[in-house]
């Protein structure tokens, strides 16, 4: 491995990293933790992630922190474990800004984070950083569907294995939106997963509502060092079919109108259709997330189940003639046929709006084997 020529801190760089499934909330979640840590006086960077280039997250994180000059990197065309050296080289770039707490946020449907990434960074940075208790974020439905089986779901068995495995390599298990949830729910599931993982620390937030995160917060910066729990085991093979499972896509649009439109109920409209063709496909959806941009603003749309309500950012846009729109999905469908589905919705939306829609990129796809460059199945401290 080659280190990075500058790769230097004053003092150690408290490393927060935030895995977690599709559609758990942790862009909101690191969004969130940044403006707590920013209020205190640090200086914070923020690494984002995926498997292709036109990011929502990496747009949302900036909507988010724009006025607070927070540095946004991202890696692209592969999770950070198979990506290392391009997470270092993003890394050395937030390094510029001095912070004193750098987050990521992998992939969601990333694991084996320790031994790829962890570890690696502690034996060949180990002056510059120092990880924080790695955090792995849940979704109450996915927790009832993948960990427990209490909700019937279309995703095959690899699926729940790569859920189990992110899970197991959590120093702390996050359970999030429990803003949705009745109290006695809450204590269930709390009450579950530290049946199920008696070993390691259990909370509970509404990232969305801020609930709990000053605890969380607190754990992080307070407790001993993290990221240790190595998987002792994991089939990388069944790892692959679980990623592969999910059809990819990301793309982008330019948009452009003779009169003005109504944002929101353009991108609500538009997931909407979506979710209904999606619907007729019976094609569970992992996590489908559209972002709007227009004069230096943006909105977003989310939709983290295919029997889930839309949710719409509290940030919204005013009406507009004129907007850039990226398109993510990830959805248990073939990438070709989920090319076209989206390919039809834009056309057909095009068609009933008067918008023009001319789509700029478009990228669909399964992700390929993962094959991280640096495993190290050790504890290192």
């Amino acid at each position: 491995m080659t280190k990075a020529a500058n790769l230097s801190t004053k003092q150690p760089v408290k490393l927060i990293f935030v895995g977690g499934f599709l559609g758990s909330g942790k862009t909101t979640a690191l969004a969130g933790l940044a403006k707590r840590l920013i209020s205190q006086g640090k200086r914070v960077g923020i690494i984002t992630n995926d498997q292709s280039e036109n990011l929502a997250d990496t747009v949302i994180v900036n909507e988010m922190l724009h006025e607070l000059g927070v540095p946004v990197e991202e890696v692209v065309e592969g999770c950070f474990c198979c990506k290392f050296e391009d997470l270092i080289n993003r890394m050395e770039k937030v390094l510029e800004y001095e912070p004193d707490i750098m987050m990521g946020e992998p992939v969601g449907s990333c694991t084996d984070f320790v031994a790829a990434v962890a570890n690696p960074i502690k034996i060949h940075y180990k002056e510059a950083f120092r990880f924080a208790p790695f955090c792995t974020m849940v979704d109450p439905d996915r927790v009832q569907e993948l960990l427990l089986g209490e909700i019937d779901s279309e995703f095959p068995e690899e699926v729940a294995y790569l859920f189990q495995k992110q899970l197991e390599e959590a120093d702390i298990v996050l359970l999030n939106k429990i803003d949705l949830l009745s109290d006695q729910a809450k204590e269930k599931l709390v009450t579950a997963l530290k049946n199920k993982f008696p070993n390691k620390a259990i909370m509970a937030t509404s990232a969305q509502k801020g609930t709990g995160m000053d605890n969380w917060l607190e754990t992080l910066l307070t407790g001993r060092p993290g990221a240790n729990t190595v998987l002792r085991e994991i089939d990388y093979d069944r790892y692959a079919q679980a990623e592969a499972i999910l059809g990819w896509l990301n793309g982008a649009v330019k948009m452009t109108c003779a009169r003005t439109f109504e944002s929101s109920e353009f991108l609500g409209s538009l997931m909407g259709d979506l979710q209904l063709r999606l619907k007729q496909e019976k094609a569970e959806i992992g996590h489908l997330k559209s972002v709007l941009t227009a004069g230096g603003k943006s909105m977003w749309a989310n939709l983290t189940r295919l029997d889930a309500d839309i949710t719409l950012s509290d940030a919204r846009l005013a009406k507009i003639s004129s907007a850039s729109l990226i398109i993510n999905a990830r959805v248990k469908i073939e990438p070709e046929r989920l090319e076209a589905i989206v390919r039809a919705i834009i056309a057909s939306t095009s068609q009933k709006t008067g918008i023009n829609m001319d789509i700029l990129d478009l990228q669909c796809f399964s992700p390929a084997y993962p094959n991280p460059p640096h495993l190290v199945r050790e504890t290192v401290e």
